[in-house]
């Protein structure tokens, strides 16, 4: 007896977890938007961004949980929608490059804001 064919194919090497995480979008000379992580996997994440925003082809997504930075680029757009593929993931605990000690300082900063809300 053969199986029913899956209705869409699934193209992720890793299961995605669903979740809605606050993120920092961040590109440019440091320019930075917040959005939602919608659904993460080792290899990439799925955004939703503020209405009307589009961003650039490489990015780093700052995992405001988790203080992980990832260097990424956007493989799909549908707006608010936004696809990433992750190239790189750094930890901000132990920032060791000017670069990524910025985004330490813009994950904090974002840490404060949260806590005073």
């Amino acid at each position: 007896m053969s199986e029913p064919a899956p209705s869409r194919a699934e193209h992720r090497q890793t299961p995605r977890q669903r979740s809605y995480l606050g993120g920092k979008l961040v590109y440019g000379d440091y320019f930075s938007l917040d959005c939602v992580v919608r659904d993460i996997t080792t290899g990439g994440a799925k955004l939703q961004l503020p209405e009307g925003q589009a961003v650039p082809d490489k990015v780093f997504l700052v995992d405001l949980k988790t203080a992980i930075a990832y260097d990424a680029h956007v493989v799909w757009r549908r707006y608010p929608l936004v696809g990433l593929a992750f190239d790189h993931h750094y930890g901000l605990a132990e920032a060791s490059t000017p670069h990524l000690r910025i985004l330490k300082q813009l994950w904090m900063s974002s840490r404060e804001r949260g806590s005073n809300s």
